[in-house]
């Protein structure tokens, strides 16, 4: 059976949380007090019942808004939000007007913003990365940490290989194929990642088309 948790959000008002919406790993007690996502508010007669979420990706949106003042006066949009709770998010931001670097502005000084998100997802990992319309340049910012050397993009399907240095080969796919998966998540797009090595012995006719 689902364990439920409630939480007092003040003037009688009690919020739901089910295990699902919980981040895997935290231990709840009484006198916790802890930043959460409303996710839906139903109403009934005995007044409006509200469910929260700590796993959703839009409590990492709003994080973000929150956190972020080039965010919040629409300087910088967050463009994709791809997230495995309580371990690693990947989130894409564009500058509206080009004045601002947008992934600067979301770590700050001394990564001092990040951080503090980082704090309230209790210390959930967290891929900051540059949006682009290009997608050969979209991709290779989406698989950060991981860099590649190219991209061949198949705009009609959807579909890219990326060819990494048989070196970044495990940091592109991540522990348990994370970073691979977050990466096709935030994207849209079906990753195909090959070893240099290997698109050489399979004869892959590529160009090196990235520039990190």
């Amino acid at each position: 059976k689902e364990q439920y948790i409630g939480f007092d959000l003040g003037k009688g008002v009690v919020a739901t949380m089910s295990e699902k919406d919980q981040l895997p790993g935290e231990n709840y007690t009484v006198d916790d007090q802890l930043k959460v996502y409303i996710s839906k508010v139903e109403k009934t007669g005995r007044g409006p019942k509200v469910f929260i979420s700590r796993s959703s990706k839009e409590f990492v949106r709003k994080l973000f808004e929150m956190n972020i003042p080039e965010i919040a006066n629409g300087q910088i949009e967050i463009m994709s939000v791809a997230r495995d709770p309580g371990k690693r998010s990947k989130i894409g931001v564009l500058s509206v007007n080009g004045d601002v670097d947008p992934k600067g502005a979301c770590v700050g000084a001394g990564g001092l913003r990040i951080k503090s998100i980082n704090a309230a997802l209790n210390g959930e990992k967290i891929d900051v990365f540059v949006w682009k319309s290009d997608p050969v340049e979209l991709i290779a910012e989406a698989i950060s940490p991981a860099k590649c050397i190219s991209v061949m993009a198949n705009t009609e399907e959807k579909k890219a290989i990326v060819i990494v240095n048989d070196d970044q080969y495990s940091l592109a796919i991540g522990a348990k194929g994370q970073n691979a998966r977050l990466a096709v998540l935030a994207t849209g797009w079906k990753i195909d990642f090959k070893k240099l090595s290997e698109a050489s012995e399979e004869g892959i006719d590529f160009k090196y088309n990235v520039s990190h």
